[in-house]
């Protein structure tokens, strides 16, 4: 009778005896500081200014200049913190709409920025010795336009555009938009200083362009006339006749520059005051026209097809 083969038992890992608890030097329920002896900030995890940061409170307003009254409403707060973030961001830690509103934050630095509209400012403040009060002054006005005929009649909201831009260019002569097709009559909030104002009335040439200076806690009217008149183009076989479909319609400068191209029965455009000559295309032929436009004067260009 063979005898039945018996299995060796498994290697089992030594097991090392644990050293004696330390007992704690401390009050019965007191945490146990497992970070202590650590430096991973520059005062370290020991230093009890790390962990016991007490709130504190900041009261903050806003006025529109330094002997202006304070700013009741429009006003947008954020509080970031001061130390910026590996990417060179700073992260918000508040943000209010109240007038003048108070932060209750733990005490450190901060950088506090107010918005007013298009205007805004930004102070920095620090809560590290105890509470802080903060008037922040915009050096902000206001800017008003409205554009005019040149009978000084308003000019439908639909039919002008003007934007606000900077008044400093880049290295490609370009300025920065800030407002763009700005509703007439209404007040922009902005930072004290010159601004650039483009206004638009039509889809051609009338454009005109003003520096306007904006002054801190005042409002600034600003009112732009354009030289400028709608002008109806008709091709038709005879004098007073129907207006032929299908033309191509270019309206050229005296320099022979194209102002503005159309296509149509009777288009109708905007020109600035001048001379112009327009040359119509219709069934492979061209007709030519020369004709003026006097300010304020809207007339119709009639073309005989002979």
């Amino acid at each position: 009778m063979a005898q039945a083969e018996i299995p060796l038992p498994r290697e089992r890992p030594l097991l090392v005896e644990p050293p004696a608890a330390t007992p704690l030097n401390g009050s019965p329920g007191a945490p146990l500081d497992l970070l202590k002896g650590l430096s991973l900030s520059p005062g370290g995890f020991d230093d009890p200014a790390a962990f016991n940061r007490p709130d504190r409170q900041l009261h903050v307003a806003a006025r529109l200049s330094e002997k202006g009254q304070p700013v009741n409403d429009g006003l947008i707060w954020r509080v970031y913190k001061a130390q910026p973030a590996i990417d060179g961001s700073f992260e918000l830690v508040e943000e209010s709409e109240a007038s003048a509103p108070i932060f209750t934050l733990p005490a450190d630095d901060y950088i506090v920025h107010v918005a007013y509209g298009l205007a805004n400012t930004a102070s920095r403040v620090s809560l590290s010795e105890g509470a802080a009060q903060q008037t922040l002054d915009l050096e902000a006005g206001g800017l008003r336009l409205s554009a005019l005929g040149v009978l000084d009649e308003p000019i439908p909201g639909k039919q002008v555009s003007v934007s606000v831009y900077s008044s400093e260019q880049d290295e490609y002569g370009q300025r920065k938009l800030l407002v763009e097709q700005a509703e007439p009559g209404k007040v922009i909030r902005l930072n004290a200083g010159t601004y650039h104002v483009v206004s638009r009335f039509g889809d051609a040439n009338s454009v005109m362009r003003a520096d306007i200076l904006v002054k801190p806690g005042e409002l600034t009217d600003a009112t732009i006339k354009h030289r400028a008149a709608a002008v109806t183009l008709k091709l038709v076989n005879e004098a007073g006749g129907e207006a032929l479909a299908n033309t191509a319609w270019s309206i050229l400068s005296p320099g022979g520059d194209v102002v503005k191209e159309s296509y149509g029965a009777f288009p109708t455009h905007v020109l600035a005051a001048g001379e112009y000559s327009v040359v119509a295309r219709h069934d492979g032929k061209l007709y030519n026209h020369d004709f003026n436009v006097d300010p304020g004067r809207d007339t119709e260009v009639e073309i005989i097809a002979q």
